[in-house]
């Protein structure tokens, strides 16, 4: 692995392990706080589309879901196109709850993208965007090249 290599893995696993740590300092489930985070960010959107989003496998969303189901969060409905896909919505109170459970994090983000700066905030979106591209595109030749 060269050094660029590991310096990538262990920036990312430092960042996972900071949203990690304050899930736990709140007493929330990592899992739950990532299904929130893209329910807030996405809804209406599909169980399919959070396990893409966040790299939740579809069982762990899908458990998630008959939770925040169970305790009113979430409706869930057949999709347009697929009636076996659901298309997921925060309810009222899965909003107010996204909010409360969400806002100090959000804040948090806040700050941070402030003290970094415009500029920066840029850069680092537009350079991890470009390496998700690339990689996705070299996986794919990789994938194609393995199939022939």
């Amino acid at each position: 692995m060269n050094k660029d290599t590991r310096k990538l893995w262990e920036v990312w696993g430092q960042t996972n392990a900071l949203y990690t740590q304050w899930c736990a300092a709140q007493n929330m489930n990592y899992y739950r706080q990532l299904v929130l985070y893209a329910l807030e960010a996405h809804a209406p959107t599909t169980q399919k589309r959070i396990a893409d989003d966040t790299g939740l496998s579809k069982q762990t969303v899908a458990t998630v879901m008959r939770t925040l189901k169970a305790e009113g969060l979430v409706d869930l409905s057949e999709g347009s196109s697929d009636r076996r896909e659901k298309t997921v919505r925060l309810t009222e109170a899965g909003a107010e709850c996204a909010r409360s459970a969400l806002g100090s994090l959000h804040a948090l983000e806040d700050r941070v993208l402030e003290i970094l700066g415009e500029k920066r905030i840029k850069q680092m979106l537009d350079s991890v965007s470009l390496f998700n591209t690339v990689f996705e595109k070299e996986m794919e030749a990789v994938r194609d090249a393995e199939q022939k």
